[in-house]
């Protein structure tokens, strides 16, 4: 990714598309021997027609580019208007269709009731990484992941997950900037010492406490924040790393056949959550600067320069299993086929490893008991 961004390329991002570009971008994913509508093939990484099995290969070589963060963009209310947004009325899911496609199912819930929406989609993606791991493949990863679970019911490994499976883009914002950061403020080391008295060694922990002033500058580069809410944080966590080596220009026909989720937390939000990312990352680093461990006042003043973002689309499979009245959500990250996400503990198994536990350590005492080393060792 390039660490420059022309102005007309900034521009460029920033203007509606007419209705003639849409028009012009849905023709292109029709198939040019049935004229069936195509849609993106993990396998070629192009266009696939589903009928007639007709490839269509598009140019994705071109360099994505980091915009520079102005008031300008801040305040900027773009609309995407290639696509649709639709709304699940069961759980609220706010998801993108490009115009050809059609919401069938929620991606998160699994209700059909999904409606779509008067509210605009917002700002257009700069960049996707697009899936690498095939259904087939993600279904078998997700086979393993929960084999290797064995408290999961039995019935629960029975499930077929391609019943309930689908592809998403999920909303990321990618930061970087160079920042400058100056501080001062007290802080302390513990420090134990130990002497002998009377024999005996006694051992003492104070807080040596001491003040501190000076300057780190240090880059960022794309560190990622999460703008849609659907995918709980600790599991879009568990799902990273994303190869950023696999990044692409975004374009209409990537997202030809899957859903992209909405985001709920614009480029303003996003960047507050990284400055404050900064200041906590810039405290931890200052204090291992200084060898401390404690803080009694510190004071950090944090000048960025050079912010620039990307508005990446991440690939990921989801999954939705209702069991026993709850509803399980798991998560495959779709370039690299890691499975995270809750499943079901199944009582009868956890309470036969009890009973498994108990039964081995009865067996343990009796064969102690049997042997006298119990009795010889308390004298019965």
């Amino acid at each position: 990714m390039e660490q420059t961004q022309q102005n007309a390329n900034e521009q460029h991002f920033e203007e509606n598309m007419t209705e003639q570009e849409v028009q012009a971008q849905t023709a292109q994913n029709k198939c040019p021997s049935c004229g069936a509508n195509m849609s993106f093939d993990i396998e070629t990484g192009g266009l696939k027609c589903r009928h007639c099995n007709t490839t269509k290969a598009f140019d994705d070589t071109e360099r994505v580019q980091r915009r520079q963060i102005t008031n300008e963009i801040l305040g900027t209310h773009s609309q995407w208007r290639e696509g649709k947004v639709f709304r699940c009325s069961n759980c609220g899911a706010q998801e993108v269709l490009t115009e050809r496609s059609l919401a069938t199912k929620c991606a998160f819930c699994g209700s059909a009731q999904v409606l779509e929406s008067d509210e605009l989609p917002g700002i257009q993606p700069d960049s996707v990484i697009p899936f690498q791991i095939t259904e087939q493949s993600a279904v078998e990863r997700f086979r393993k992941w929960l084999k290797s679970r064995w408290f999961t019911p039995n019935a629960f490994k029975r499930y077929d997950i391609r019943e309930q499976m689908s592809k998403l883009y999920t909303p990321c914002w990618s930061f970087s900037a160079r920042t400058e950061n100056q501080y001062q403020g007290t802080v302390g080391r513990t420090i134990t010492t130990s002497h002998s008295r009377n024999g005996r060694v006694q051992t003492q922990t104070r807080i040596q406490w001491f003040r501190v002033r000076g300057q780190i500058n240090h880059n960022y580069t794309d560190y990622f924040i999460q703008s849609g809410d659907r995918i709980a944080s600790r599991n879009f966590n568990a799902l990273k790393p994303f190869d950023l080596r696999q990044v692409k220009v975004y374009r209409q026909e990537f997202l030809s056949g899957i859903i992209a989720e909405h985001y709920t937390k614009n480029l303003e939000q996003c960047f507050n959550e990284f400055s404050n990312f900064v200041k906590r990352d810039m405290r931890t680093r200052i204090m291992r600067k200084h060898g401390a461990d404690h803080v009694q006042h510190l004071d950090i003043r944090t000048r960025f320069h050079d912010r620039r973002f990307n508005y990446i689309l991440l690939p990921v499979y989801i999954n939705n299993y209702r069991y026993k009245e709850k509803t399980y959500n798991f998560f495959i990250n779709g370039a690299t086929g890691k499975v995270v996400g809750r499943y079901p503990r199944s009582r009868v198994k956890i309470a036969l490893l009890v009973l498994g536990g108990l039964a081995v350590l009865g067996l343990a005492i009796w064969g102690l008991a049997a042997s006298g080393m119990i009795g010889t060792q308390y004298g019965f």
